[in-house]
């Protein structure tokens, strides 16, 4: 951070920020023919090169196997007795591709162009038309084929009415079968059944259960002002005897896939890799008050079960078809944001290359995948092309201990918040939705898209750190590493997890061997393994040893402040054809006239990326490291005054009142995180509130 800079307590930084896409159309020759592997080309060079690590934060690495349950990878290294913790070439080949891209103006290489958003209702009840259904056949995708419909709306029955008709909580599961000898009278413009002796066991109709987290924990008695315990219903419906076959419109299951990717079921199904979902998941049904169980209900996936009951919008056709306009799994569910996917909100030059003769500088170097398959040919055709560099596993200079790590729920990038996500270009910055009932700016397809698709950001970086002890995530679990565990968040919380790291201060070797490289090839990888090479050009005279320090991030935990590294490269081995062929003197290519060469084939848009973002994005602690947190729930303190770990939860409040949107008669501004090109990265902070259900 610049000398001088003032930074209020009431302020934060975003753990992560983007770094611009070329919006330009590229130069000619920007995608071009690889060189091949069939000869080293006149002009090119194979060789070898070294490159320290050294972690200025503690590394973390899990899931590098499937069965390692977050140990960090160890093997036996000559020189070790025993098994020592090393870097995977694997993890360091990601990451230093990643780099490149950023570096090089590559294309999107992992980046799901058909992804669009979820986003949770308003509490309301559903519109008129909606129905539940029982399913009762789907294919192997979990896909329904036919369907039970019931036909009349639904009857809203309390759990209490239906553990008596059933016996206990431990009976009442989604699609149980009751049966009401009442519709109940109407409360609240729905009909309400109370009365447990109007319901009895078995039957034709069908009960589902959902969370309950969304339920008040409590009401006020009006008249006496006391709190009431809260009570919880659930629908049901009378099925009719047809099974229907059924149709869904394309675009009706591609919005409800995308609905429920968003789910806390679906991220807490992706913590645990290898977890199969061809069966029903049940989960607990908890009262958000007293915690006593109430039920069981499925959990959402990406895909639907026989016998689940689900919220369908209806078209019965003829005697035996459904049309299914919508689908939903709960009364408050979620809706898709918008029509326009993830790759309209890019320039088109920047998606993936699908051509293997036709490569943008990354992918040339690197190589590219084949993500398109057949291309709709109904052949299977290989286009993807080999790289040109081989990661070794970085070995460490000494066997370093590791240490076990709680950590406090990391969950799956979110791009639906579009306070972080989509560029400011739209003039929407302080403004809020126009009509009453309108979804939030931050939200894709909103009122914020009026004048077209709002692009992404770009590239995601997080921000780097020299001085660990500064970041809230060490401060906390300094004293007690388990502070996380059983202070912040419940013990039972599926989205913690453990790992295990290896202390700042570590050095790892590696070397990287390449082949038919030309020289600004050579030089974009040299700057990708030690940016500084590049971006010290930007310092001015500054001794050596005296600028900013310039690094990268490798493994997991990077938005709590692991992975940081700064890196030494050399070449130790360098070819042309005539020396590996015909035994001549080997080419004197250096390293810095090879940045040089990389420095030359970048465009003027490019190099105003380097000078204006990467500077900041890969400068350690050029964010204050205390302040790099999510939107806080209190203000974080100054490193020398005691952090209460406790503002460190999550401020939903921050995220309601940033987007753009409307609660009853409050009007709640749009705000946007800042440019990483800003000379501040800093958000104000929004303490979470006392809400009552929260």
């Amino acid at each position: 951070m610049s000398e001088g800079k003032r930074v209020t307590r009431e302020e934060f930084v975003n753990p992560y920020t983007f770094v611009q896409l070329p919006k330009g159309e590229p130069e000619a020759g920007w995608r071009a023919t690889p060189a091949g592997h069939g000869r080293l080309a006149e002009g090119r060079y194979s060789g070898v090169l070294e490159v320290e690590l050294t972690a200025r934060s503690p590394l973390l690495l899990r899931n590098v196997y499937a069965d390692d349950d977050g140990v960090f990878p160890r093997r036996s290294i000559s020189g070790f007795e025993g098994p020592v913790p090393y870097l995977p070439g694997s993890s360091l080949a990601g990451a230093v591709r990643s780099l490149h891209e950023t570096l090089a103006g590559g294309c999107l290489r992992v980046f799901s162009d058909n992804f669009r958003p979820g986003y949770r209702d308003q509490v309301q009840k559903r519109p008129p038309g909606w129905r539940l259904a029982r399913v009762d056949e789907v294919d192997e995708n979990g896909r329904p084929l036919r369907m039970q419909l019931c036909p009349q709306p639904p009857v809203w029955v309390e759990s209490a009415a239906l553990h008596s008709a059933l016996g206990d909580a431990d009976s009442l599961r989604t699609g149980t079968r009751v049966t009401l000898l009442s519709r109940g009278t109407e409360v609240l413009e729905r009909e309400q059944l109370e009365d447990p002796n109007l319901v009895r066991a078995h039957g034709n109709w069908v009960v589902l259960l959902t969370d309950a987290q969304t339920r008040r924990k409590s009401r006020k008695n009006l008249a006496g002002g006391a709190k009431l315990r809260g009570r919880y219903f659930c629908a049901t419906g009378e099925l009719e005897d047809t099974v229907r076959e059924v149709v869904f419109p394309e675009s009706v299951w591609e919005g409800f896939l995308a609905a429920v990717d968003d789910t806390k079921d679906m991220r807490e199904f992706r913590q645990k890799p290898g977890r199969e979902d061809d069966k029903p998941h049940w989960v607990d049904v908890l009262h958000p008050r007293d915690e006593k169980l109430l039920g069981r209900r499925i959990a959402a996936r990406r895909r639907l079960y026989p016998d689940q009951v689900v919220w369908v919008l209806p078209e019965v056709g003829g005697e035996t078809l459904l049309t299914v306009r919508d689908l939903a799994l709960s009364v408050v569910w979620r809706h898709v944001g918008g029509v326009d996917k993830a790759g309209r909100r890019v320039p088109e030059h920047a998606l993936a290359c699908t051509d293997s003769q036709h490569l943008c500088p990354s992918c040339r170097v690197f190589g590219s995948a084949d993500a398109e398959g057949d291309g709709g040919k109904g052949r299977a055709e290989q286009t993807a092309y080999r790289g040109h560099v081989r990661f070794g596993d970085a070995v460490p200079r000494k066997a370093y201990a590791t240490k076990h790590e709680w950590l406090p729920p990391m969950g799956a990038p979110k791009p639906g918040a579009g306070q972080f996500y989509l560029n400011r270009d739209q003039g929407s910055e302080e403004k809020t939705a126009v009509e009453q009932h309108a979804r939030p700016l931050r939200e894709w397809g909103s009122e914020g898209d009026g004048k077209g698709p709002r692009g992404l950001r770009g590239r995601k970086h997080y921000w780097l750190t020299g001085t660990p002890g500064q970041r809230p995530y060490f401060r906390a679990s300094a004293a007690k590493p388990t502070v996380f565990h059983e202070d912040v968040h419940e013990p039972g919380n599926q989205m913690l997890t453990q790992g295990q790291s290896v202390r700042a201060g570590s050095v790892f070797t590696a070397q990287v061997h390449f082949e038919n490289l030309s020289d600004a090839d050579l030089g974009g990888l040299l700057c990708a393994l030690d940016p500084a090479l590049l971006l010290r050009s930007y310092d001015g005279e500054v001794p050596q040893g005296e600028g900013p320090e310039y690094g990268w991030a490798v493994g997991g935990g990077r938005p709590l402040g692991f992975g940081t590294v700064t890196s030494r490269v050399c070449v130790v081995g360098l070819d042309d054809a005539s020396s590996r062929y015909l035994g001549e003197v080997a080419p004197s290519l250096g390293v810095e006239e090879a940045v040089a060469a990389f420095r030359r084939t970048a465009s003027r848009e490019l190099k105003d990326v380097w000078k204006r973002q990467l500077t900041k994005v890969l400068r350690l602690d050029w964010a204050a490291p205390h302040r790099v947190w999510y939107p806080p729930a209190g203000s974080l303190p100054d490193p020398g005054d005691p952090l209460d770990p406790k503002v460190l939860s999550p401020s939903f409040t921050f995220w309601k009142e940033t987007a753009g949107g409307r609660a009853k008669d409050v009007r709640f501004p749009y705000r946007q995180l800042p440019s990483s090109a800003s000379p501040r990265p800093e958000m104000t902070v929004i303490p979470q509130r006392e809400e009552e259900g929260r």
